[in-house]
């Protein structure tokens, strides 16, 4: 997500960016671990990750 700042990122694309076998990694796994960096940067007022309906995650970072 931090090299595609601003740019949508697919399930499919977070799963073979982080897990050296993607085949054995569901998708919904990338949910829980969006939702667990949500949590650990949810302090950060201007750091959001962005849900893209049927398209994926984008992180977005605001220097306002």
């Amino acid at each position: 997500l931090f090299e595609r700042q601003g740019q949508i990122s697919t399930r499919k694309q977070l799963i073979e960016a982080v897990w050296p076998d993607p085949h054995v990694v569901e998708s919904r796994t990338v949910d829980v671990h969006i939702g667990r960096l949500r949590r650990a940067v949810g302090g950060l007022r201007n750091l959001r990750i962005r849900t893209v309906y049927g398209a994926g995650y984008a992180l977005e970072y605001d220097d306002h």
